[in-house]
């Protein structure tokens, strides 16, 4: 199971996920009033839509990596984590409105882009396992 590449993926993303509970997208100053975000780095703790994202997105990396011998729920389950990330994503840069002009986008923002990038990767792995067990039982 360690020794998949998709494993390591998925690892990826569930390690860069839980690190942007700790670091910030984006620095600036919250423009007064505004609801939903706090202090002057959004990170995933700051609202309650990033927070149950950001969990989501842990639980099913990690439920994926348990799941290695039923390939076809794995590759679903790594699209839903793949769109669940771009939705994050997204998530962020809309509040990010929230600042002030000025503010910045961190560069711990890349985390983020980690998290997307291991899902896809481990995507990629999966598909070439399916494609292995396929030619090899062509072959029999």
């Amino acid at each position: 199971m360690i020794q998949r590449k998709q494993t390591l993926w998925l690892l990826l993303s569930v390690i860069t996920s839980v690190l942007t509970f700790k670091f910030p997208f984006f620095n600036g100053t919250v423009i007064n009033g505004t609801k939903g975000v706090q202090g002057a780095e959004l990170t995933a703790t700051d609202n309650l839509f990033l927070l149950l994202l950001t969990s989501a997105i842990i639980i099913i990396a990690l439920v994926t990596i348990f799941l290695y011998k039923n390939r076809k729920l794995q590759i679903q389950l790594t699209f839903l984590g793949l769109f669940l990330s771009v939705g994050l994503i997204a998530l962020y840069y809309y509040y990010t409105k929230n600042f002030e002009p000025g503010g910045r986008i961190s560069l711990t923002a890349l985390l983020s882009l980690l998290t997307l990038t291991g899902f896809f990767m481990a995507l990629r792995g999966i598909r070439k396992d399916q494609k292995l067990i396929k030619d090899l039982n062509r072959l029999r």
